[in-house]
C-alpha cells in the first residue's frame, strides 16, 4: 500500500504540471494574440491543429512506448519535452512568431501525448484493482488542480511581467517535475495482474486485437464526446468570462479557476464512491453507472449555466458541470484498461486518441459557434453532446467476474465476443 501511494503522489505531480503547462496559453493569449497580430480564431486554429491534433495522433505510439520502456522514463521524457516547448514559446522572436508558435505547440502535443495513457498504465501496474478508479481520479484531480492554478498564477504574472514570462515559468516547472519523476518514480515494470512487458511486435498484435473490441470502440466514441465538452472548459472558459460575461483579465483569472477547482474536489470523491459502489455491485457496473450519472449531471448543470441571468450563478453552474466532467474521467480510463487488460497502456492510448480528436473539434468549433450563435447557445449545444455520451455507455459491455468464476458483462448477461478482453479473445 505504501508503494501504491508513493506512485500515486508522483503521478499527481506529473499530471498537475502537465496540465498547468498546456492551460497557460488560455491566459497568455489575451496579451499574446494582439502582440503577435493574431485573432482569437487564429489562436484556436493553432491550438486545435498544432497542439491538439499532434497530441491526439501520438496517443497510441506514446502508449506503446510506455508499455515498452516503462512509465518512469516515458513520463520524465514527456515532461522534459513540455519544458522545452514552453521555454521556446516564451523566448521566440516576433519576426517568426507564428511559425515558431506552431512548432512549439506541435512539440508540446507530442511531448504530452504520453501523459494520460502512461499514467493509466502505471495505475494498472502498481495499484490494486479495487482502488484503481480512486487512484486514477486522484491523478485527474491533480490535473484539474494544475489547470486551476494556471489562471490564478499566470494572470498576475502576465500583467506584471508580460505574456512571455508565463511560458518561461511553465518551462521551469516542467523541468523540475521531469527531474522529480526520474528520481522518484519506481522503475519496476511488473504488474499486479497482467502479463509482463512485451516485445514491440506483440504490442502491435495486441493493439490490433483491441481495435476489434466493440465495447472499447463504443467507449472511445463516448469519450470523444465527453472530451469535446471537457476542452470547452479548458480552452475557452477564460474567454467566455471576458467576452460573454464582461469580466476583466484579472477577475477572469480568479473566476476561471473555479471549474478546475470543482474538478479537483469532485474527481476524487466520485472516484472513491465508484470504488466503494464497485465492492457492492461489481466494479464494471459501478463504473458505468457513475459515468452515466456524471455525464447527465454535466448536461443539466451546463444548461442551467447557459440560461442563468446572473454571471455568478452561471459560473457556479458551469463549474459544477466541469466537476462532473472530471468525475467521469476515471471510469472511462479504468474501464478501457479493464477491457484491454493484456495491453492496458495501448487501450488507454486508443481511448485518449479519440478523446483528443474530440478536443480538436471543440477547440476549433467553439469560437466560431460563439460568433454565430452567442455563448449561451454554444454552451447548450455542448450540454446535449454530454448527454449523448452518457447514452453511449449503455452499449459498453465489460466482463465482470462472478463468484463461480465465470465472466459476465456489466449489464449482467453472459459476455459476448466483443466484451471479452484481448487477452481472452
Amino acid at each position: 500500500m505504501h508503494r501504491s501511494w508513493h506512485v500515486i503522489a508522483v503521478l499527481c505531480l506529473v499530471t498537475s504540471v502537465a496540465y498547468l503547462a498546456r492551460t497557460d496559453i488560455a491566459v497568455a493569449q489575451e496579451r499574446m494574440a494582439p502582440a503577435l497580430g493574431l485573432s482569437m480564431a487564429d489562436m484556436g486554429a493553432i491550438t486545435a491543429w498544432a497542439f491538439q491534433l499532434s497530441y491526439a495522433l501520438l496517443q497510441l505510439p506514446c502508449a506503446l512506448a510506455g508499455e515498452r520502456f516503462g512509465a518512469r522514463r516515458t513520463l520524465a521524457l514527456a515532461l522534459a519535452g513540455t519544458s522545452l516547448a514552453s521555454i521556446v514559446t516564451g523566448l521566440m522572436p516576433e519576426s517568426i512568431a507564428t511559425g515558431t508558435l506552431i512548432a512549439t505547440r506541435i512539440l508540446l502535443g507530442v511531448s504530452q501525448a504520453a501523459i494520460f495513457p502512461v499514467v493509466a498504465l502505471a495505475v494498472s501496474q502498481f495499484v490494486a484493482r479495487e482502488q484503481r478508479v480512486g487512484a486514477m481520479a486522484m491523478a485527474i484531480s491533480a490535473a484539474s488542480l494544475g489547470a486551476a492554478i494556471a489562471p490564478l498564477l499566470m494572470a498576475p504574472v502576465m500583467e506584471s511581467y508580460g505574456w512571455r514570462t508565463v511560458f518561461v515559468v511553465s518551462g521551469v516547472l516542467g523541468a523540475a517535475a521531469a527531474i522529480a519523476c526520474a528520481v522518484l518514480m519506481p522503475g519496476a515494470r511488473t504488474r499486479n495482474d497482467t502479463v509482463p512487458v512485451q516485445r514491440l511486435a506483440d504490442l502491435l498484435d495486441g493493439t490490433r486485437t483491441l481495435l476489434r473490441n466493440a465495447s472499447l470502440r463504443w467507449l472511445a466514441l463516448a469519450y470523444l464526446l465527453h472530451s469535446a465538452v471537457l476542452f470547452v472548459f479548458i480552452f475557452w472558459f477564460f474567454r467566455y468570462l471576458t467576452e460573454g460575461r464582461g469580466f476583466t483579465v484579472l477577475a477572469s483569472g480568479v473566476w476561471a479557476s473555479l471549474p478546475n477547482i470543482a474538478g479537483v474536489v469532485c474527481a476524487p470523491i466520485i472516484g472513491a464512491g465508484a470504488d466503494r459502489l464497485g465492492r457492492r455491485i461489481g466494479s464494471a457496473r459501478a463504473r458505468r453507472r457513475v459515468a452515466m450519472a456524471c455525464l447527465a449531471g454535466v448536461a443539466v448543470s451546463a444548461l442551467v449555466g447557459a440560461i442563468a441571468p446572473g454571471a455568478v450563478l452561471a459560473i457556479l453552474a458551469l463549474s459544477l458541470s466541469s466537476g462532473f466532467v472530471n468525475g467521469a474521467e476515471s471510469p472511462f480510463f479504468t474501464t478501457a484498461t479493464a477491457l484491454g487488460s493484456a495491453n492496458p497502456g495501448a487501450a488507454a492510448g486508443l481511448l485518449n486518441l479519440m478523446g483528443n480528436l474530440g478536443g480538436v473539434l471543440s477547440i476549433w468549433l467553439v469560437p466560431r459557434m460563439a460568433d454565430a450563435w452567442g455563448w449561451n447557445a454554444t454552451i447548450g449545444f455542448w450540454a446535449a453532446v454530454a448527454f449523448t455520451a452518457a447514452l453511449l455507455w449503455l452499449l459498453v459491455r465489460e466482463p465482470e467476474p462472478t463468484p463461480d468464476g465465470s465472466v459476465r458483462s456489466a449489464g449482467g448477461e453472459a459476455a459476448g465476443a466483443e466484451a471479452i478482453s484481448p487477452s481472452a479473445a
